[in-house]
Protein backbone atom coordinates (compact mmCIF):
# COMPACT_ATOMS: atom_id res chain seq x y z
CA UNK A 1 0.00 0.00 0.00
CA UNK A 2 1.02 3.67 -0.24
CA UNK A 3 0.86 6.62 2.13
CA UNK A 4 -0.38 10.11 1.20
CA UNK A 5 3.00 10.93 -0.35
CA UNK A 6 2.91 7.92 -2.64
CA UNK A 7 5.50 6.03 -0.61
CA UNK A 8 5.27 2.25 -0.41
CA UNK A 9 5.27 1.14 3.20
CA UNK A 10 5.53 -2.13 5.07
CA UNK A 11 2.94 -4.80 4.36
CA UNK A 12 2.72 -7.63 6.83
CA UNK A 13 6.12 -8.89 7.90
CA UNK A 14 7.91 -7.86 4.71
CA UNK A 15 9.02 -4.50 3.40
CA UNK A 16 8.36 -3.33 -0.14
CA UNK A 17 10.81 -1.16 -2.09
CA UNK A 18 10.27 2.55 -1.51
CA UNK A 19 8.10 4.21 -4.15
CA UNK A 20 7.30 7.91 -4.54
CA UNK A 21 5.17 9.84 -6.97
CA UNK A 22 7.30 11.63 -9.53
CA UNK A 23 6.94 13.56 -12.79
CA UNK A 24 8.85 16.04 -14.91
CA UNK A 25 9.09 19.36 -13.08
CA UNK A 26 7.28 22.51 -14.21
CA UNK A 27 8.60 26.05 -14.20
CA UNK A 28 7.61 28.36 -11.36
CA UNK A 29 8.97 31.71 -12.61
CA UNK A 30 6.38 33.78 -14.51
CA UNK A 31 8.28 33.40 -17.80
CA UNK A 32 8.05 29.59 -17.71
CA UNK A 33 5.29 28.84 -15.18
CA UNK A 34 3.76 25.38 -15.73
CA UNK A 35 5.99 24.88 -18.78
CA UNK A 36 9.01 22.70 -19.52
CA UNK A 37 11.45 22.12 -22.38
CA UNK A 38 13.50 19.16 -23.60
CA UNK A 39 16.98 20.04 -24.87
CA UNK A 40 20.11 18.61 -26.44
CA UNK A 41 23.61 19.74 -25.50
CA UNK A 42 23.31 22.82 -27.75
CA UNK A 43 19.93 23.75 -26.18
CA UNK A 44 18.00 22.72 -29.28
CA UNK A 45 14.48 21.38 -28.77
CA UNK A 46 14.43 17.57 -29.05
CA UNK A 47 10.75 16.75 -28.43
CA UNK A 48 10.16 15.80 -32.06
CA UNK A 49 13.10 13.40 -31.90
CA UNK A 50 11.83 11.44 -28.89
CA UNK A 51 10.32 8.24 -30.33
CA UNK A 52 6.71 7.53 -29.46
CA UNK A 53 6.12 10.79 -27.61
CA UNK A 54 2.71 12.45 -28.22
CA UNK A 55 3.13 15.81 -29.94
CA UNK A 56 2.74 19.06 -27.98
CA UNK A 57 2.92 22.74 -28.99
CA UNK A 58 6.52 24.02 -29.03
CA UNK A 59 7.92 25.43 -25.79
CA UNK A 60 7.92 29.22 -25.56
CA UNK A 61 9.10 31.62 -22.88
CA UNK A 62 6.33 34.08 -22.01
CA UNK A 63 6.69 37.69 -23.07
CA UNK A 64 5.85 40.77 -20.99
CA UNK A 65 2.06 40.47 -21.13
CA UNK A 66 2.15 36.73 -20.57
CA UNK A 67 4.29 37.19 -17.46
CA UNK A 68 2.02 40.01 -16.28
CA UNK A 69 -0.96 37.67 -16.57
CA UNK A 70 0.80 35.06 -14.43
CA UNK A 71 1.61 37.67 -11.76
CA UNK A 72 -1.97 38.95 -11.72
CA UNK A 73 -3.35 35.42 -11.41
CA UNK A 74 -0.90 34.59 -8.61
CA UNK A 75 -1.76 37.77 -6.71
CA UNK A 76 -5.48 37.16 -7.08
CA UNK A 77 -5.17 33.57 -5.94
CA UNK A 78 -3.05 34.64 -2.98
CA UNK A 79 -5.67 37.16 -1.88
CA UNK A 80 -8.47 34.62 -2.20
CA UNK A 81 -6.51 32.02 -0.23
CA UNK A 82 -5.31 34.39 2.50
CA UNK A 83 -8.40 33.94 4.75
CA UNK A 84 -7.94 30.16 4.55
CA UNK A 85 -4.29 30.41 5.58
CA UNK A 86 -5.20 32.70 8.49
CA UNK A 87 -7.95 30.33 9.62
CA UNK A 88 -5.67 27.30 9.31
CA UNK A 89 -2.97 29.02 11.36
CA UNK A 90 -5.51 30.00 14.03
CA UNK A 91 -6.63 26.37 14.27
CA UNK A 92 -3.05 25.16 14.61
CA UNK A 93 -2.89 23.60 11.13
CA UNK A 94 0.48 23.41 9.33
CA UNK A 95 -1.18 24.63 6.12
CA UNK A 96 0.65 27.64 4.67
CA UNK A 97 1.59 29.17 1.29
CA UNK A 98 4.39 27.23 -0.41
CA UNK A 99 7.73 29.01 -0.54
CA UNK A 100 10.24 29.01 -3.38
CA UNK A 101 13.94 28.97 -2.68
CA UNK A 102 16.86 30.86 -4.14
CA UNK A 103 17.44 31.06 -7.89
CA UNK A 104 20.36 28.82 -8.90
CA UNK A 105 20.50 28.75 -12.71
CA UNK A 106 18.81 31.64 -14.49
CA UNK A 107 19.43 30.07 -17.89
CA UNK A 108 17.58 26.90 -16.81
CA UNK A 109 14.96 28.35 -14.47
CA UNK A 110 13.85 31.70 -15.95
CA UNK A 111 15.19 32.06 -19.50
CA UNK A 112 14.37 28.39 -20.24
CA UNK A 113 13.19 25.41 -18.21
CA UNK A 114 14.76 22.16 -19.47
CA UNK A 115 13.64 19.01 -17.69
CA UNK A 116 15.65 16.78 -20.03
CA UNK A 117 19.22 17.54 -21.12
CA UNK A 118 20.67 14.86 -23.35
CA UNK A 119 22.65 14.37 -26.52
CA UNK A 120 21.56 11.88 -29.16
CA UNK A 121 21.33 8.37 -27.72
CA UNK A 122 21.97 9.46 -24.13
CA UNK A 123 20.18 7.96 -21.15
CA UNK A 124 17.85 10.80 -20.17
CA UNK A 125 16.11 10.45 -23.56
CA UNK A 126 14.91 6.99 -22.55
CA UNK A 127 12.70 8.33 -19.75
CA UNK A 128 9.00 7.66 -20.46
CA UNK A 129 6.72 10.36 -21.85
CA UNK A 130 4.14 9.54 -19.17
CA UNK A 131 6.31 11.55 -16.75
CA UNK A 132 5.12 14.67 -18.62
CA UNK A 133 1.84 15.82 -17.01
CA UNK A 134 0.87 17.70 -20.19
CA UNK A 135 0.97 14.49 -22.25
CA UNK A 136 -0.75 11.95 -20.01
CA UNK A 137 -4.25 11.61 -18.62
CA UNK A 138 -4.67 13.39 -15.28
CA UNK A 139 -5.79 10.02 -13.86
CA UNK A 140 -2.38 8.51 -14.62
CA UNK A 141 0.01 8.41 -11.66
CA UNK A 142 3.74 7.83 -12.15
CA UNK A 143 6.01 6.62 -9.36
CA UNK A 144 9.71 5.90 -8.97
CA UNK A 145 10.73 2.71 -7.19
CA UNK A 146 14.10 2.35 -5.52
CA UNK A 147 14.83 -1.35 -5.03
CA UNK A 148 17.92 -2.41 -3.12
CA UNK A 149 17.46 -6.11 -3.84
CA UNK A 150 18.16 -6.10 -7.58
CA UNK A 151 19.93 -2.74 -7.86
CA UNK A 152 17.37 -1.34 -10.30
CA UNK A 153 15.51 1.95 -10.38
CA UNK A 154 12.05 1.64 -11.95
CA UNK A 155 9.32 4.00 -13.03
CA UNK A 156 5.79 2.67 -12.71
CA UNK A 157 2.43 4.00 -13.81
CA UNK A 158 -1.14 3.20 -12.89
CA UNK A 159 -4.58 4.69 -13.34
CA UNK A 160 -6.10 6.30 -10.27
CA UNK A 161 -9.77 6.23 -9.31
CA UNK A 162 -9.62 9.61 -7.51
CA UNK A 163 -12.10 12.23 -8.63
CA UNK A 164 -11.08 15.78 -9.47
CA UNK A 165 -8.87 17.09 -12.24
CA UNK A 166 -5.22 17.77 -13.04
CA UNK A 167 -5.64 21.18 -11.41
CA UNK A 168 -7.13 19.88 -8.15
CA UNK A 169 -5.40 16.62 -7.39
CA UNK A 170 -2.68 14.21 -8.43
CA UNK A 171 -4.06 10.78 -7.65
CA UNK A 172 -5.49 10.31 -4.19
CA UNK A 173 -7.79 7.39 -4.88
CA UNK A 174 -7.11 3.71 -5.43
CA UNK A 175 -5.29 1.89 -8.23
CA UNK A 176 -7.51 0.72 -11.08
CA UNK A 177 -7.06 -3.09 -11.08
CA UNK A 178 -4.76 -4.27 -13.84
CA UNK A 179 -3.57 -0.77 -14.77
CA UNK A 180 -0.13 -0.91 -13.12
CA UNK A 181 2.85 -1.25 -15.46
CA UNK A 182 6.63 -0.77 -15.46
CA UNK A 183 7.49 2.02 -17.90
CA UNK A 184 11.27 2.19 -17.42
CA UNK A 185 14.09 0.55 -15.53
CA UNK A 186 17.77 1.34 -15.15
CA UNK A 187 20.63 -0.06 -13.05
CA UNK A 188 21.27 2.15 -10.06
CA UNK A 189 24.94 2.22 -11.11
CA UNK A 190 24.02 4.33 -14.18
CA UNK A 191 22.88 7.18 -11.91
CA UNK A 192 25.82 9.26 -10.73
CA UNK A 193 24.10 11.87 -8.58
CA UNK A 194 20.84 13.45 -7.49
CA UNK A 195 20.37 16.97 -6.13
CA UNK A 196 17.54 19.04 -4.66
CA UNK A 197 16.82 22.22 -6.65
CA UNK A 198 16.16 25.15 -4.34
CA UNK A 199 14.31 27.22 -6.94
CA UNK A 200 11.11 25.18 -6.62
CA UNK A 201 8.06 25.19 -4.38
CA UNK A 202 9.05 23.78 -0.99
CA UNK A 203 12.22 22.35 -2.63
CA UNK A 204 10.21 19.59 -4.30
CA UNK A 205 12.25 19.58 -7.55
CA UNK A 206 15.42 17.56 -7.98
CA UNK A 207 17.80 16.57 -10.76
CA UNK A 208 19.01 13.07 -11.58
CA UNK A 209 22.30 12.83 -13.49
CA UNK A 210 23.37 9.80 -15.48
CA UNK A 211 26.78 8.32 -16.18
CA UNK A 212 26.84 9.64 -19.77
CA UNK A 213 26.35 13.24 -18.59
CA UNK A 214 22.65 13.58 -19.42
CA UNK A 215 20.19 14.66 -16.72
CA UNK A 216 16.54 15.18 -15.96
CA UNK A 217 14.70 17.56 -13.63
CA UNK A 218 11.84 15.86 -11.80
CA UNK A 219 9.46 16.75 -8.99
CA UNK A 220 7.78 14.92 -6.14
CA UNK A 221 6.39 15.90 -2.75
CA UNK A 222 8.97 17.73 -0.60
CA UNK A 223 9.39 14.58 1.50
CA UNK A 224 9.57 12.36 -1.57
CA UNK A 225 12.19 14.58 -3.22
CA UNK A 226 14.41 14.46 -0.13
CA UNK A 227 14.12 10.69 0.17
CA UNK A 228 14.81 10.11 -3.53
CA UNK A 229 17.89 12.32 -3.41
CA UNK A 230 19.06 10.61 -0.24
CA UNK A 231 18.72 7.20 -1.86
CA UNK A 232 20.11 8.11 -5.29
CA UNK A 233 22.56 10.89 -4.47
CA UNK A 234 26.07 10.79 -3.13
CA UNK A 235 25.03 12.14 0.26
CA UNK A 236 22.06 12.64 2.53
CA UNK A 237 20.30 16.02 2.18
CA UNK A 238 19.97 18.13 5.31
CA UNK A 239 17.02 17.05 7.40
CA UNK A 240 16.66 13.66 5.69
CA UNK A 241 18.12 10.56 7.25
CA UNK A 242 17.53 7.02 6.01
CA UNK A 243 15.44 4.91 8.35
Amino acid sequence: MSDSRGMTVKEGMGEEPERYRVEFASGTAASVAKRRSFRDLERNDIERDLPGWPAQPPFKVRGFFGKLGVHVLSATTGLLMLPLYILAEALGSPASPEKRGELEERENEIDDFPVMWAGEGETARTLPWQLDPSRRSWRTVTEIELAEQDGLVRIWSYEDTGRGSRHLSWGGGEKVPGSEAVLWSMPRSEITSAEIKRFSMAESDFTVSFRDGSWARLTSSPHGARRIVALLGQGVPEGCHPA
